[in-house]
């Protein structure tokens, strides 16, 4: 029995995105998870930025399902790929791939080096002759396909064309034996139709423009209508009480698809009049406009059945009929899923990193031949090296070993003299340097940070001090990230002469979106204010900016203490934090700054700021605000760090309103980036490092 696999198919449609994870058991699949998930408008929706509806509904797509270090394959259109059919001359199986070559080539209306293209042959026990099938689609295309999912940290291994991962999966779940009769899938999109010609040795397919979208178009002209109320007047056909006007008014698309279908049929059956076509299977939602499907089996004087369910794989439980009404649009992702658990009759792949992984497992075979001759010299040496070792000291004056011996000890210690020198003038050379040239970093580091908790775009009312106006919005409408602590680590990198500061920002926050939502507002305002000139003393690394560790979270239940006023005060809370990481600075820390929330109430940085550093053990490390700020003296002259309770009782806040609502979930997480600092990075005294 073949070892269990899954793996994830994807397809991004015009109306939806529609995933099926599916794992195999043996020769068989079972359906373990599934998602459809509409755009909030159609792709094809006039003027509308179709690759940051895609962003939006794949975002909802990664937040719903694990698909971390899951295999996933993914499709191209058939509309915006190439596939091409040709019958090959009686030749020995060793010589395809160089006809095949000469034939690609030959197809492609492209310079063969601007396309990733992979072929597939078919062959039938009653004839002799290899049909091949070659696909193709433009680096450029498929790249930009690539990017989109990387956003979001999914690799596919694998991607085909659309129409292909139909056949598998219609191959795959009627079970064709060279007994079936050919089958004819209509798939018909949104934007092109496929005509796929399925069965037991053999596929073929060809795509025409014409699709779901050009039914839209006639409503929207007859009817005077906007593009979504004519999109939804069409899904709603069937119980439209104008059903008779609209079908009226779509009868020349009808016309063209009957048209585009025969001229379809008729090249394959004058090139394969061996296998008569009967049946016709209908997929995709444009099967749904009533009639459609009658007044096609009319005219092609063939019987079109829908593909409405799957025979070999279903789902159970409450998400059952959910799978079921949405069965029809998963066809694509089935047969994706299907090839990625090893189940497909055809495994065309069009991802660039075939050949590179290739490559790399070839370059790996030296590294294992090298680390296995390493291990057998490793495992002699363990034998030899103490005899030799044995033998060479029984030849040497016990007096020779002892000087010897002594030497390296005397070296040893001059060695810790130098270091011991050496950090005290390291110290020294901070300390000048952060306390004259450095004293400007941390507040634009602070002020960084909360201008970037307000790319978040809190409500603004939540921002104000108002109680009256933050009470009148429904807690569940209010916006609102605190920056709850935020701290920097210097470092200095003797090699490169570069001084950095490690920046870690704990936020809370109770917008939706979790890891998709920090990435699209604070993550990305440090990296798209990066480098802002010589007005700011550094430059963040926007390579830097990240996401530390998991996100926590509480829901707030009711009767709880909801205001910022309260939280700092619950002890439940505080041990909230601790879970969190964001109650305790990183050692070497350069501030932290106390409650910093973008309420108004009160911010980390600037005057208000409150340093939990100050020994001066870590001076060297250290960049602090106003260190009047940070310590108060007693009558002895010593230090002693101001805590929340005496803060509170020199600069009381009153109690806010209730920010979170009884169900609402609060977020907590930890942002991270390195900020470079420009001056004296580069200077030849700029040696010193930190100790």
């Amino acid at each position: 029995m073949a070892k269990n696999k899954s793996a994830w198919g994807i397809e991004i449609g015009a109306h939806a995105v529609k995933a099926i994870r599916l794992e195999r058991i043996g020769d068989e699949a079972s359906i373990t998870d599934f998602a459809c998930i509409p755009h909030n408008k159609p792709l094809t929706t006039p003027d509308l930025d179709v690759a940051e509806m895609t962003r939006l509904t794949m975002g909802q797509l990664v937040a719903s399902k694990n698909l971390e270090d899951q295999k996933v394959v993914i499709s191209v259109p058939g509309h915006s790929a190439l596939a091409r059919f040709a019958k090959l001359p009686p030749v020995e199986p060793k010589m395809i791939p160089n006809i095949v070559n000469f034939e690609a080539v030959q197809q492609i209306p492209f310079p063969i080096e601007e396309v990733e293209w992979d072929y597939q042959t078919f062959s039938s026990p009653d004839h002799s002759e290899v049909e091949v099938g070659i696909f193709a689609i433009t680096k450029v295309r498929i790249e930009e396909k690539l990017k989109l999912y990387a956003e979001y940290g999914i690799r596919p291994e694998i991607v085909t064309l659309g129409p292909l991962a139909v056949f598998n999966a219609v191959s795959y779940d009627l079970g064709l034996t060279p007994e079936h009769k050919s089958v004819v899938v209509l798939d018909i999109g949104t934007q092109a139709s496929d005509v796929i010609i399925a069965d037991n040795s053999r596929c073929w397919i060809r795509t025409f423009p014409l699709g779901g979208t050009h039914f839209t178009d006639t409503l929207l002209t007859a009817f005077q209508i906007s593009y979504s109320k004519a999109d939804r007047l069409k899904a709603e056909s069937a119980t439209s009480k104008y059903a008779r006007q609209m079908m009226q008014a779509m009868r020349p698309v009808f016309s063209d698809l009957v048209q585009e279908v025969q001229r379809s049929i008729g090249h394959y059956q004058t090139t394969h009049r061996e296998n008569p076509l009967e049946q016709v299977l209908a997929v995709g939602s444009t099967f749904r406009i009533p009639g459609l499907r009658k007044f096609l089996g009319q005219q092609l004087n063939l019987e079109i059945n829908r593909m409405d369910e799957f025979k070999r794989i279903r789902i159970e439980g409450r998400e059952a009929a959910d799978f079921m009404a949405n069965s029809i649009n998963f066809v694509t992702a089935y047969g994706l899923a299907l090839q990625g658990i090893g189940l497909s009759r055809i495994s065309i792949n069009l991802a660039p990193i075939r050949g590179l992984r290739e490559k790399i497992w070839a370059a790996k075979n030296r590294w294992f031949i090298a680390t296995a001759s390493i291990a057998i010299i490793g495992a002699g040496a363990m034998y030899v090296s103490p005899i030799m070792e044995q033998t060479y000291l029984d030849a040497q004056d016990v007096s020779v070993v002892s000087s010897i011996i002594k030497n390296g000890e005397q070296l040893q210690s001059q060695l810790a003299a130098a270091d011991s020198v050496g950090v005290a003038g390291d110290i020294a050379t901070n300390m000048e340097r952060l306390i004259n040239d450095d004293r400007k970093i941390w507040p634009c580091l602070v002020n960084d940070a909360v201008e970037s908790t307000l790319a978040a775009n809190p409500s603004d009312e939540i921002t104000l001090t108002d109680a009256a106006k933050m009470a009148a919005i429904p807690a569940k409408d209010r916006k609102r990230i605190v920056l709850e602590n935020l701290a920097g680590e210097y470092k200095f990198d003797a090699t490169t002469l570069k001084r950095t500061i490690i920046v870690t920002m704990n936020v809370e926050f109770a917008n939706p979106g979790k890891k998709t939502f920090l990435k699209d507002t604070l993550q990305k305002w440090l990296r798209d204010n990066s480098d802002r000139g010589e007005a700011v003393p550094y430059i963040i690394l926007p390579d830097s900016v990240a996401l530390q560790g998991e996100l926590t979270s509480r829901v707030i239940v009711v009767g709880a203490a909801t205001s910022a006023n309260s939280q700092s005060k619950s002890p439940e809370n505080d041990s909230a934090k601790s879970d969190s990481g964001s109650s305790k600075p990183p050692p070497n820390s350069t501030s932290s700054s106390r409650g910093a929330s973008v309420s108004g109430k009160r911010t980390g940085g600037g005057d208000d700021a409150v340093s939990k550093g100050g020994e001066t053990e870590d001076a060297a490390n250290s960049i602090s605000p106003d260190s009047d700020l940070n310590d108060s003296t007693n009558e002895t002259g010593a230090k002693s760090e101001i805590s929340n309770a005496d803060l509170d009782r020199i600069a009381p806040i009153e109690n806010e309103p209730e920010i979170y609502g009884p169900g609402m979930t609060v977020y907590r997480g930890t942002i991270v980036f390195t900020a470079e600092i420009r001056s004296g990075g580069n200077k030849k005294d700029a040696g010193a490092t930190t100790p």
